[in-house]
This record gives C-alpha cells, sequence and structure tokens, in this order.
C-alpha cells in the first residue's frame, strides 16, 4: 500500500536536503516586481534584493496550476496527498491548494498551518516522518496539530515599507505608521491563531531584539528553535549565540536561515525572527 505523500509551498523554509530526505513535494510561491513574473526559487537572494532597491516586490501565493501538476503526479502513482500551506489569514495559498484538491474528491487532503517559515517547516517534518511509519491521515493530522500548538514566533523589523505596501497588516498599519514616525520604532510582530499582530513597540532595533530573547528564554525549554533573517547573516548568527546561552538550547542545533523571497517580500531587508518549537512537559 503507497503511503501518503506530503505537499507543501516554498513559504516553509525548509532547506533542500530535509526536503529531500523526507520526499517531500514543494509548490513555488509567486514573486512580482512591476510586471515581472518569478517564481520564489527563481531569483538568487542577491538578485531579489537587488531588484527590490528599484522596485518593491509583491506576492500572488502559488499558482492553481503548480498545485494541480504536483496533486496529479502523486494520485496517479497512487497515493493520498497531504497537503500543508502557508496560514490562510495572508495568503491565498491554502485556497488554491483547496480549489485543486477538489479534483482529486478525497485522494488530497489540505491543511492550513496557520504558520509560516519553520513554524509550518515543522508541520511538514512531523507529517513526513508520521507518514514514514506508515500512518492514516487523521493519525498524521493529530501530530501536525500538537506541533502547530507549540509553535512560538516573534519578528523584528527594521523597515515598515515592504509590509505596508504588501497590504498584510491593512489591520494595524495605521497606528503603527503614526508611531513610527512620532517615535522611530521597531515594532515586534508576533502569530496567533494563524494570524499576524502587533506586539511590542521599541525606540530601537537593539531593544526589541532584547525583548524578543527574553520572551523566548521565558517560553524555554525547546524542542527545536530556528533564526531567520532577510540580508542580515550575522545579526541572526549573534542573536543565536545569545539564544543559546541563555535558553541552554545546543548552538550547534539552532537553525539559521534567510527567508525565501515571497516572504522577504512582506518583511524587507533587516528582519530577524526567532521560531521556537516548545518541549513538551514530561509526564511526573
Amino acid at each position: 500500500m503507497n503511503r501518503v505523500q506530503i505537499v507543501t509551498d516554498t513559504s516553509c523554509d525548509l532547506p533542500a536536503d530535509l526536503i529531500a530526505s523526507h520526499g517531500i513535494t514543494v509548490v513555488p510561491l509567486i514573486v512580482r516586481f512591476g510586471e515581472e513574473t518569478y517564481l520564489d526559487t527563481e531569483l538568487s537572494r542577491e538578485e531579489f534584493w537587488r531588484r527590490s532597491e528599484a522596485t518593491l516586490p509583491s506576492t500572488s501565493g502559488a499558482s492553481l496550476g503548480y498545485f494541480l501538476s504536483a496533486f496529479q503526479k502523486l494520485v496517479k502513482e497512487g497515493h493520498h496527498v497531504l497537503c500543508l500551506t502557508l496560514t490562510s489569514r495572508h495568503s491565498s495559498v491554502y485556497a488554491s491548494a483547496w480549489t485543486a484538491a477538489r479534483e482529486f474528491g478525497d485522494q488530497v487532503t489540505v491543511c492550513d498551518s496557520q504558520s509560516l517559515s519553520w513554524g509550518l517547516g515543522w508541520q511538514v517534518l512531523a507529517a513526513a516522518e508520521a507518514a514514514a511509519k506508515g500512518l492514516p491521515v487523521d493519525q498524521i493530522l493529530e501530530k501536525v496539530a500538537d506541533v502547530r500548538s507549540r509553535v512560538r514566533i516573534e519578528l523584528v523589523l527594521d523597515t515598515l515599507s515592504f509590509l505596508r505596501r504588501g497590504g498584510r497588516a491593512d489591520h494595524f498599519i495605521a497606528a503603527l505608521d503614526r508611531a513610527a514616525k512620532a517615535l522611530s520604532i521597531k515594532p515586534i510582530l508576533t502569530f496567533a491563531n494563524g494570524e499576524m499582530r502587533l506586539g511590542a513597540l521599541n525606540r530601537t532595533w537593539e531593544r526589541g531584539v532584547r525583548r524578543m530573547l527574553a520572551e523566548f528564554v521565558q517560553r524555554a525549554p525547546f524542542e527545536a528553535l530556528a533564526v531567520g533573517h532577510t540580508f542580515r547573516r550575522e545579526r541572526a548568527e549573534a542573536f543565536a549565540d545569545e539564544l543559546a546561552r541563555e535558553t541552554g538550547f545546543p548552538r550547534e542545533e539552532i537553525r539559521i536561515f534567510e527567508t525565501g523571497s515571497a516572504i522577504a517580500s512582506h518583511s524587507g531587508p533587516g528582519l530577524l525572527a526567532a521560531l521556537g518549537l516548545v518541549r513538551v512537559a514530561e509526564a511526573v
């Protein structure tokens, strides 16, 4: 009997080695610079930022056709497909995947991760590991839900122009703009129930980073940690050093990554993100 096959999108930020070793199918998101359209995977990080200097990028989720193609291939091979997507609160990716899934009846299941980046990635890995053990879809989804409940994400932005243009923060961007202009603040953003929310406001980027570190120290212990950035590798490495020192988590196990073009299109350069998977309390 063929096992369940996992599909996701490029917003998961999983590295190529993990994708390959777990047999995960990844559908690309779409990035636009004016009238020019690219797949999330087509541009190098350097080319993306070079183009961003002239034209602010925008995104449009993943094409329905890419999901149809991915699902068709796997279903034809006799598999059941479980697709986990970027949060539906800020993207049309889930809607595209769900629409494509309708073409295959009960052979494709689509799940809204209510997260992004490694918050989605950890759910995808949990699903792939459970699928490899031969578990049915309902039991895989239970494991995914457990991981989802333990994901914590906070991020500090260095600029608001990309977030404002992207429209993903319309419910708080006006108030944030006023505060930013008056105080030159740097916001901390969090995720809850799949939605980006405004957290603390900080007078400087450094204060924002210290506050984000303190929040994660309070939430320890962690099963997994990751530090994301956009065009600021040294900042991410330094923050990971502090995170390991303050939480006792092994430094060599903290994932350092630069997020993909689709997410970077809404954060701009200078993003620093802390992502954690809280460890389940052991029974006494």
